[in-house]
């Protein structure tokens, strides 16, 4: 999505220098896509940030916890559910920025498009 995106703010900013009706209607449609791309990843981005806090806390509740042998299974499969987590919602929170920045962009290439800038 990142390139699709970055590809169309360079296909709309050239077009935009000879603004019409249907580069208008394109580029209103096109803008509504990514704002709905960015809404579904910010869900996503924020169900993946719960559940690392929900292992992490039991990890942390398993780790104090658990004695004994049996607590090391547990808190190994917990510690190692919590690092996936860790690493998956980086990625995604990384991704949510810039699909933030490229709508962010999108709304000023309007503004030019509707010669408000």
């Amino acid at each position: 999505m990142d390139k699709k995106l970055k590809n169309y703010i360079e296909e709309i900013t050239k077009a935009s220098k000879h603004p019409s009706a249907e580069l208008i209607e394109y580029h209103k449609a096109m803008t509504a896509q990514f704002q709905h791309e960015r809404f579904i990843h910010l869900v996503v981005t924020l169900f993946f940030a719960l559940f690392l806090i929900i292992f992490f806390a039991l990890f942390l509740f398993a780790t104090l916890s658990l004695p004994g042998s049996s607590g090391v299974w547990v808190t190994t499969c917990l510690g190692i559910i919590t690092l996936i987590l860790l690493i998956v919602t980086v990625f995604y929170i990384r991704h949510y920025y810039q699909l933030e920045n490229g709508t962010q962009k999108l709304e000023d290439i309007t503004k030019k498009l509707y010669k408000r800038d």
